[in-house]
């Protein structure tokens, strides 16, 4: 039907190429199989490194930043943006980025830092996909969201794994959204911290090529654990390089038509066709419009003439410009309100010393060299709130 993407969307090729194919300056010109793994080249993070100190000045946000980057045995990376100003807030929302076929989450740490600069009071999450066979690629194994076995529509109609994942991106939304305790010296006293959890309108689902599918596909039909009857309501879906899966049996799960979506997509694109950008969002619009939504600019398109699979500088600025709309800073009052505090006990001493210097605790502090002090410092801080 119009609404499918049809063979001719998608270019026959074994690539799905993450960030480090891009167009002079910034990325390498040769194209390299993704069993390889590729990731943004070293020309690439000089350029964002250099594009930080260009754009940090005493004025900005940006200038106060320091990066705090977690990394899981599950491979997924935690990337935040702690400031140096005791007065500065932590994270006030959370962006989960999916990496593309062939990738892993090293691939995006770099791009995830450029956005992270501009946008302090976000926290990044950057998983993994599993390890699997992919069809196409003549069964070689690498982390695939997916399977993908043809380029024609009906191909495009199975994406064996993808519920599977849509399962780890929820997990990971569930984390987010999940108020805990954390214990004190003795549980159940006052010396246990609440820790809020986000709410979903300050969550954004985001990826690249296969990954922007799946941060597609996942924002829009999948239901909140809590209620079945619910879509999950993000404050937003960035979606690059990418498309609608499993386009003619795609829903909109009430609650979720009202999300807004930026699709980002090289013009000169040789893998996943510019004419993709079109059919997914004419089905996304359609479904919208049919539950009541008739607002055009909830699915915004950039198009960018010269680039071919891959991201860009003036793609990643859009990126921010759009999560700046979608989740703004917070005032420091509803920021309490809206935020994951960090878990002292999931912090390295570095992180916890940082920790201490934010929340002004510094003088308390003196003297104290073990670990575990400083976690219950931060605990106990965090329960006489």
């Amino acid at each position: 039907s119009g609404h499918e993407l049809q063979s001719s969307d998608l270019k026959k090729s074994s690539l799905d190429l993450c960030p480090s194919k891009l167009v002079p300056p910034f990325f390498n010109e040769t194209q390299t199989p993704c069993f390889a793994i590729m990731r943004p080249t070293p020309l690439f993070v000089t350029s964002l490194i250099t594009t930080h100190l260009k754009r940090s000045t005493p004025t900005t946000r940006a200038s106060r930043s320091l990066f705090s980057t977690i990394r899981r045995d599950d491979g997924t990376i935690i990337l935040s943006s702690s400031s140096d100003d005791a007065s500065h807030p932590q994270h006030s929302a959370s962006v989960i980025l999916c990496h593309g076929l062939g990738d892993t989450a090293e691939g995006w740490v770099e791009p995830a830092k450029y956005l992270a600069n501009q946008l302090p009071h976000v926290k990044f999450l950057l998983p993994t996909a599993p390890t699997q066979p992919v069809t196409i690629n003549m069964g070689f194994s690498m982390p695939s969201w997916y399977d993908i076995t043809g380029l024609d529509s009906r191909s495009n109609e199975v994406c064996k794994g993808l519920d599977e994942s849509m399962d780890t991106i929820l997990d990971l939304i569930e984390q987010e959204t999940t108020t805990t305790i954390i214990a004190g010296r003795t549980k159940g006293t006052r010396d246990d911290a609440t820790i809020n959890g986000m709410d979903y309108s300050r969550i954004v689902l985001a990826g690249f090529s296969q990954g922007g599918a799946l941060a597609l596909y996942t924002g829009m039909t999948r239901h909140r654990p809590d209620d079945s009857q619910r879509g999950l309501g993000l404050a937003g879906i960035v979606v690059m390089s990418g498309y609608l899966p499993r386009s003619s049996s795609f829903q909109i799960a009430k609650g979720s038509e009202s999300t807004p979506i930026l699709h980002c997509h090289g013009r000169d694109d040789p893998l996943v066709l510019v004419e993709a950008v079109e059919l997914s969002k004419n089905r996304v619009r359609a479904l919208a419009s049919d539950m009541g939504v008739r607002d055009d600019d909830l699915y915004q398109v950039k198009i960018y003439p010269g680039l071919e699979h891959s991201v860009s500088m003036e793609e990643l600025d859009d990126v921010v410009r759009f999560l700046e709309r979608v989740i703004p800073p917070l005032e420091e009052n509803d920021a309490c309100d809206a935020r994951v505090m960090a878990d002292p006990t999931l912090m390295s001493v570095r992180e916890l010393r940082e920790a201490v210097k934010r929340a002004g605790l510094e003088e308390k502090a003196r003297g104290i060299f073990e670990k575990s002090e400083l976690v219950d410092l931060l605990v106990q801080h965090s329960s006489n709130k």
